[in-house]
């Protein structure tokens, strides 16, 4: 999303969404300007988004399905733009083991089935832990526990490195151009 910036626009309209029909035309082959495009859209429309419902000082308490929900989904959409030519599952995955911190690495995949199922077709966990604080991914007695917020902190330096990992990588720079590309021309105003 979007919001006004002048007081003028503010009382005129409380939010508009910033949808890829408004995004700006993909370029014809990758660039930094491109780069710093998909890196606002990440931070403007799903971590700010998801940080804004958290809060300052942050606090998940009777909201953590939905911050759980946002954060999982924004995950699979990430992925999207890294990797084109997998499954959801394949793509979430890889997308984990690849930028988000080493201690979740290892636990890829049962992130996807567990907690991102789980939490997106159930709405709740059965075989996983979630905790409204900052603990670190871990695993006891066969059960992955993980801190909701530990969990924002890690998907918000997924962003990073992705971001930063374009720059140098032509794989993800034709994924993340196809994947743009994908939503500008399906995008209805």
């Amino acid at each position: 999303m979007k919001y006004p910036t002048s007081p003028d626009t503010m009382r005129k309209q409380s939010f508009y969404a910033w949808q890829p029909s408004t995004w700006p035309e993909p370029p014809e082959s990758f660039n930094e300007e491109f780069r710093a495009t998909l890196g606002t859209i990440f931070n403007e429309s799903l971590l700010a988004e998801i940080g804004n419902v958290i809060g300052n000082p942050p606090n998940v308490i009777h909201k953590g399905h939905v911050v759980a929900l946002s954060i999982l989904c924004a995950i699979d959409a990430i992925a999207a733009y890294a990797y084109n030519s997998s499954t959801v599952g394949d793509r979430y995955r890889t997308y984990v083991q690849s930028f988000f911190p080493s201690e979740y690495q290892p636990f890829a995949e049962r992130i996807y089935k567990l907690y991102r199922n789980s939490i997106a077709h159930n709405w709740n966990l059965f075989e996983a832990t979630m905790w409204a604080d900052n603990r670190t991914i871990s695993e006891a007695k066969g059960t992955i526990n993980l801190g909701l917020l530990n969990l924002f902190d890690a998907l918000r330096s997924s962003v990073n490195a992705f971001i930063e990992k374009l720059s140098a990588d032509s794989t993800l720079q034709a994924a993340a151009l196809h994947r743009y590309r994908e939503l500008k021309r399906t995008a209805r105003p």
